[in-house]
């Protein structure tokens, strides 16, 4: 089932391996990113986890390219070779002195992608503002790349096509098949798949039509809508608990975990893989966004999202409890 979070994915478009918008219960959302890049799944499948995979992977340090500029600056590729190297390569150009990137991380970064010896086909630079991604839902080359690296980090990747995208190449034609693709990728911040918001959020012992499995810290297990609670007609949001950190910017994209229930309490999804959940997501707090309601609410606090239904979507109403884990600002 589809529930109404389902929102554009705000993910680098070249990095998925599948399409991480908040999609429902259903596990075959089709829904692609702007450019489009489920063409990637089955490579990514074929490769991931196994002991194939993990034979192919050189983490050396000649990744056959260098990048001018420093971290946080946009940087122009020249390669040393016509032919790219072997395996998947990594070279951490400058380290940072932050938290070390662990496996199924969310992430945020510049980064700036371009075929070997060929053209640049996305760079974050030229936006503004970095991208939020789980290293669970990207390509095989970032998600083994990444891992170990520290925040504050500039990363030089060479990827090659049995762990980017493979026989298919990507749907837009930037990407053909069986390219190397190359990264650069200015590690900004990094945070663990089971983040939640603040222990000692400061409680507001609001009045509100639900109850919440799960306490401050901890994983929202369950959110159950109070039987004959008047179903919501508007969006509204209800601050459960206040964090102590900045207030969420109306140009923000907010990094949430969140349970939500249908208003009949028939349907649940989750984001917290530790129960069940696909990872964090980030997302627009722009009008019309089901998280709008959030800005001004200082990240860390977990806050009740009422939502109603929609008859142009077939969805219903919804409770949903948002830990406010982070901020992409601007």
């Amino acid at each position: 089932m589809r529930h109404r979070l389902a929102l554009p994915a705000v993910l680098p478009a070249a990095l998925l391996v599948g399409a991480l918008a908040l999609a429902g219960c259903s596990s075959d959302s089709s829904t692609e990113s702007a450019t489009g890049s489920a063409d990637a799944t089955a490579s990514a499948d074929a490769s991931a986890g196994d002991a194939a995979t993990d034979a192919a992977v050189i983490a050396g340090s000649d990744v056959g390219f260098e990048a001018s500029g420093a971290f946080g600056e946009k940087p122009t590729l020249t390669f040393s070779a016509d032919a790219a190297p072997e395996g998947l390569q990594v070279q951490t150009a400058s380290a940072g002195d932050g938290a070390t990137i662990e496996a199924g991380d969310f992430v945020v970064a510049n980064y700036l992608g371009q075929v070997w010896n060929g053209d640049v086909f996305d760079n974050s630079y030229d936006r503004g503002a970095p991208s939020g991604f789980s290293l669970d839902g990207v390509i095989e080359g970032w998600s083994t790349g990444l891992v170990g690296q520290t925040v504050g980090s500039r990363v030089l990747l060479t990827i090659p096509s049995d762990l980017g995208y493979g026989d298919t190449g990507s749907s837009d034609g930037s990407i053909a098949a069986g390219d190397t693709i190359v990264f650069v990728v200015d590690v900004v911040d990094a945070y663990g798949a089971e983040s939640t918001g603040q222990a000692d959020a400061t409680p507001t012992d609001a009045d509100v039509p639900v109850t919440v499995d799960g306490d401050l810290g901890a994983p929202i297990a369950k959110v159950t809508v109070a039987d004959g609670a008047t179903e919501p007609t508007e969006s509204a949001a209800t601050v459960l608990a206040t964090g102590t950190g900045d207030p969420v910017a109306a140009e923000d994209q907010v990094i949430v975990q969140y349970t939500l229930t249908t208003w009949d309490n028939a349907d649940f999804e989750t984001s917290w893989p530790s129960l069940g959940g696909y990872g964090m997501q980030s997302a627009a707090v722009s009008e019309g966004s089901p998280f709008a309601p959030l800005v001004g609410v200082p990240v860390g606090s977990r806050v009740l999202l009422l939502l109603p239904a929609d008859a142009s979507t077939e969805s219903a109403a919804l409770a949903v409890v948002v830990d406010v884990v982070g901020t992409v600002g601007s």
